[in-house]
């Protein structure tokens, strides 16, 4: 199932990070975004699947999602370090005053090289030191444009390079930062090939814990499992600057928030993920989970979030998502575009559509993730979102 650049998968979560770390040696260098990794000497393969980095048995020093815990904010919006992997992912659409439309994604990815133990600080020594390596990805879509851009940026959180501060006071790789977590009113900056985002985001919706009270399962081993929480409303304002003209946007946008230590089971494959805002103020969100073999796992979930009522734990069997069309990609690779998602138990029948077939990320671990449409069986519009889809390695 892999691309010409994947190799076989790690034989632990060890020899996983070794492979990122290897690749991020040439990336720090300055090599481009996406080139053919090279041998690294001492480095057995090379990472390119996120699966494969939320997966793995080498586990020990850290801690892991294995029970429900208590969720305070903002002090969650902070880092979790003692966690292996953890990310800020931030979704949305914009409409621009002269009716243009935009879609934007950004991802900040913090990564553990090696777990805390005591008396170990003599070896981060140097400010350039550092226990964690930070990946970021960000992502426009400019539908008037037909045009999707982006970009991928590593770096070491040694010297204040990449971080994020205690309460969510600022998660930042470089000058992309997400800002002010802390506070009613947060600051986004991004920029990629010719557009510049600069957005306030003000939740009006509370965090939504997903999962078991925030425990999200996702494999059958005790502690393959995240902890997971949403803002699955946020709105938003700024403006958008594209090549070099600025214009005023507005719209929403939608937070997700994981830390774990290994999530995955080695028989899975990817996951289609769904965050869906409806016009009636409904939020959903649905993530399929797929075995090797293309099935559908049975952790798979979501969530039921009314605008006026408890929201509600999905679970497969609540569920119906059949790919309706699919497209390729300039990299070879073929997606699913576009989607029937039904909920029978709460009267709910939706169409969903990429914007734009094309919205393939062009970084390093290949994906998919891209704005969609959403309508009733009538072909009415009745709300927007967005979907990611990993794990569709075969070009």
């Amino acid at each position: 199932m892999a691309d010409r650049r994947s190799m076989q998968r790690p034989s632990s979560s060890r020899d996983t990070l070794l492979g990122m770390v290897g690749w991020l040696v040439f990336a720090m260098a300055g090599v481009g975004c996406t080139p053919e990794p090279s041998p690294v000497s001492g480095v057995e393969e090379t990472v390119t699947r996120l699966t494969e980095a939320l997966g793995g048995t080498d586990t020990e020093g850290y801690r892991r999602a294995e029970q429900p815990r208590d969720f305070a904010f903002p002090r969650d919006h902070g880092p979790h370090p003692g966690f292996r992997n953890e990310w800020w992912y931030i979704t949305g659409n914009l409409d621009a005053e002269n009716g243009d439309r935009f879609g934007f994604h950004i991802t900040f990815f913090r990564v553990a090289l090696a777990p805390r133990f005591e008396g170990d600080e003599v070896f981060l020594e140097s400010p350039w030191s550092t226990r964690h390596i930070w990946m970021a990805h960000t992502a426009i879509t400019d539908v008037a444009g037909r045009r999707h851009v982006s970009e991928e940026r590593f770096a070491r959180e040694g010297a204040g390079l990449a971080g994020a501060a205690a309460n969510g006071a600022k998660v930042w790789l470089e000058n992309w930062a997400l800002s002010g977590m802390e506070t009613e009113r947060w600051q986004l900056v991004l920029n990629a090939g010719p557009y510049a985002l600069h957005l306030e985001l003000t939740p009006v919706r509370e965090p939504v814990l997903q999962g078991q009270d925030g425990l999200s399962q996702k494999g059958r081993e005790p502690g393959n499992a995240s902890y997971y929480y949403s803002l699955p409303r946020i709105a938003v304002r700024g403006s958008v600057r594209k090549e070099g003209e600025e214009r005023l946007v507005a719209g929403q946008a939608w937070l997700d928030r994981e830390w774990s230590t290994s999530a995955l089971d080695d028989d899975q494959a990817g996951w289609d993920w769904f965050a869906l805002q409806l016009d009636d103020g409904t939020d959903i969100m649905y993530y399929q989970l797929r075995r090797s073999d293309g099935s559908p796992d049975p952790h798979s979930k979501g969530r039921w979030m009314p605008a006026d009522g408890p929201d509600q734990l999905l679970q497969p069997d609540n569920v119906e998502l059949v790919p309706m069309r699919h497209a390729r990609m300039p990299s070879g690779r073929r997606y699913p575009v576009a989607w029937r998602l039904s909920l029978p138990e709460f009267g709910t029948d939706l169409r969903i559509e990429a914007v734009m077939d094309q919205q393939e990320m062009q970084s390093f671990i290949p994906y998919w993730e891209g704005a969609v449409d959403i309508r009733d069986p009538d072909g009415r519009s009745i709300g927007r979102g967005f979907v990611e889809l990993t794990g569709y390695d075969e070009p």
